[in-house]
């Protein structure tokens, strides 16, 4: 499958860049992905993309890996470091997070926000 890790560490750099391209190129054309502002999960590229289009015109999101821990199954849960700024750079939220992926064809086909 590649390396999982180097995968998403590719991942959470693009996101902290805000290259949503650079993310969804990380994605498998049928992911699922929880809706953060919303209810229920997206479906594919096309949603994902938008969520995060509409995510960063109206936050500053910053997900820092601290840990990545290998399971059983194949998926990696990653211990993240979360801070949201407002756009004009003030601190909104800052939490200590568990984000679990799953894997289909080397790309991320799932993930699951703890």
């Amino acid at each position: 499958m590649g390396d999982p890790e180097a995968l998403l560490t590719r991942l959470y750099e693009a996101f902290n860049r805000k290259d949503i391209e650079a993310v969804v190129s990380a994605l498998h054309p049928e992911v699922s992905w929880p809706n953060l502002f919303g209810e229920g999960r997206l479906r594919g590229h096309e949603a994902v993309r938008e969520m995060w289009r509409d995510q960063f015109s109206k936050i500053d999101p910053e997900a820092t890996p601290i840990a990545f821990t290998p399971q059983p199954d194949g998926a990696v849960k990653v211990l993240i470091s979360y801070v949201v700024r407002t756009l004009d750079g003030r601190v909104f939220t800052e939490e200590i997070a568990t984000n679990t992926f799953r894997f289909r064809d080397g790309l991320i086909i799932g993930m699951e926000w703890e």
